[in-house]
């Protein structure tokens, strides 16, 4: 909503009109919502994926045309009136691509898909809070905020400040949150239990990047996230200090489906760039698998391969399951 009435502003519109899909639901309330436009006004219709498939027809020839044909009467009596629809601006949302009504999507010039917060971002949004407001985060503590929020920075401000209020104190720990959270009845998953789950597949790839180097972490190498391009395939570099097995690793990440395996061809360019950076090791992780030519290319050149399952086990060994 806030993304929708910013584009507006952009555009000088004095107002927008507002709908749910789920709301929609007699002839009525959809020939009133388009009938009452004024020119140039915006109408966000949130989750759209509600919105009655009788409908689609309607509003399809709406965004092409500028015009919707009433029937009024039944039976041979019936007639068509063209109603003329006012120039005007829709911005529609769903919560995922996949769900928006295919018919309906070659009606909108401009697709945005909006990524949610991640953990590590609302852990960065929780400090600044803080800051804000005036708390002081014990170490711990931002990452176990953002847990109780449904990734919303609003929320989780409200989260914070209701928190403070509970425990009487402006210096929060990580237990001060769990008692805090247990006394204001939200239920939390732990890290590590958030990401064993399926949403490493639902992560970007960024995201998952950043997953990868926090887990680095707490295994005890100081980690580097490389820039987006010109990385010759490297992802995350990481140093461990120490003796006989330290040095410089390179890491490459990749978030796939299950079913689309790392091949050799993309295994023979990472080791070309591990190569030439002469590191101790160079570390391929995925959340798929490898295909029988790939992990015989990497057992051959000493690459080392992380699939989805070895991945879970890092996880479940070195992040806590302790909320």
């Amino acid at each position: 909503m806030l993304i929708a009435a910013a584009f507006a502003g952009e555009f000088g519109a004095d107002s927008m009109a507002m709908a749910k899909g789920l709301e929609i639901e007699e002839p009525g309330d959809f020939n009133g919502l388009f009938g009452c436009l004024r020119e140039r006004q915006f109408l966000l219709v949130r989750d759209i994926q509600f919105l009655r498939k009788c409908f689609w027809k309607g509003l399809r020839e709406i965004l092409h045309s500028n015009q919707l044909t009433i029937t009024i009467g039944q039976g041979p009596a019936a007639r068509n009136h063209v109603m003329e629809v006012s120039p005007f601006t829709m911005i529609a949302t769903c919560p995922k691509l996949r769900n928006f009504p295919s018919e309906l999507l070659d009606g909108f010039s401009l697709v945005l898909s909006l990524e949610p917060y991640s953990r590590t971002e609302l852990s960065e949004i929780a400090t600044r809070i803080a800051r804000k407001i005036d708390v002081s985060l014990e170490p711990g503590a931002n990452e176990l905020l953002p847990g109780g929020c449904n990734g919303s920075p609003g929320h989780l401000e409200l989260i914070m400040r209701r928190l403070v209020r509970t425990i009487g104190q402006n210096n929060i720990t990580s237990e001060d949150v769990r008692t805090g959270f247990q006394a204001l009845g939200i239920r939390v998953a732990s890290l590590a239990a958030v990401l064993e789950s399926t949403d490493l597949h639902e992560l970007s790839g960024v995201d998952f990047e950043k997953m990868v180097a926090g887990l680095l972490d707490r295994m005890g190498f100081q980690t580097e996230m490389t820039k987006t391009s010109g990385d010759g395939g490297i992802d995350v570099i990481a140093n461990l200090n120490r003796a006989i097995v330290g040095g410089r690793y390179l890491f490459q990440c990749k978030r796939y489906a299950a079913n689309n395996l790392i091949g050799a061809p993309m295994l023979r360019d990472f080791y070309g760039a591990v190569t030439a950076d002469r590191a101790v090791k160079g570390v391929f992780i995925t959340t798929s698998d490898f295909t029988v030519q790939a992990r015989e290319f990497g057992e051959r050149v000493g690459l080392e391969l992380i699939g989805l399952h070895q991945l879970q086990e890092l996880i479940r060994e070195y992040i806590p399951t302790k909320c």
